[in-house]
């Protein structure tokens, strides 16, 4: 692990096939495409001006992840899986920026921008 790189996670990949359910909402499916990711993750402060006009803003994380050798793409998610007494334990984030490393080396990081993604529902059947 990296100094100051607390947090371990795995990458989802998530894809929709057209596969639609009966009422025309997609299955989406998801395969886990890194695993053993270290991650340090922080929460940005909303901005000023949202705030006075008084919007709901989404809270926006900043997060480094190593090693810097691997592809992310827009809408892949981190999932915290250790330590289990990290607040963000089982907790997916969307990555929604990727800023990759100018060195090509695995050492590197890649700095990511994060949204927590918050679930409208579950398919579980009542």
């Amino acid at each position: 692990m990296s100094a100051g790189l607390y947090l371990t996670g795995r990458i989802w990949r998530f894809t929709s096939n057209n596969n639609d359910d009966s009422v025309g909402g997609a299955n989406p499916s998801g395969t886990i495409v890194y695993n053993n990711v270290y991650a340090r993750i922080e929460a940005e402060q909303p901005t000023l001006a949202l705030l006075e006009q008084g919007l709901e803003t989404p809270t926006i994380f900043t997060g480094i992840l190593s090693p810097g050798n691997i592809i992310l793409h827009h809408n892949d998610q981190l999932e915290i899986t250790s330590p289990a007494l990290s607040p963000y334990i089982n907790e997916r984030f969307r990555i929604i920026g990727v800023q990759p490393s100018s060195m090509i080396d695995a050492r590197s990081f890649i700095v990511v921008t994060l949204r927590r993604l918050v679930e409208a529902h579950t398919n579980a059947l009542q």
